[in-house]
């Protein structure tokens, strides 16, 4: 069998597409693409780190509310839409 590889930018932006534009139901979807995600990113040494989507850039708004004070900017906040 030969050796296969695949791109990291590409599994960034696949898993930034997963955590834009899946269901606001699909959490389990979003954590999983993200663990893995993650685990590439420190093995390979390109963890930079990640923000959280505003609620226009995501499917259902569930985003983090910035305005907010900062007691309330995560209340009722989807932690898996984020964005590498």
């Amino acid at each position: 069998m030969s050796r296969k590889t695949y791109s990291v930018e590409a599994l960034i932006e696949l898993v930034n597409g997963i955590c834009k534009d899946s269901a606001p139901s699909k959490v389990d979807i979003r954590q999983g693409a993200i663990n893995v995600l993650e685990a590439v990113l420190h093995s390979t040494g390109n963890y930079r780190g990640f923000r959280y989507l505003l609620p226009s850039e995501c499917l259902g708004n569930p985003g983090v509310n910035i305005s907010a004070d900062y007691e309330v900017r995560f209340k009722d906040t989807d932690r898996t839409r984020v964005q590498y």
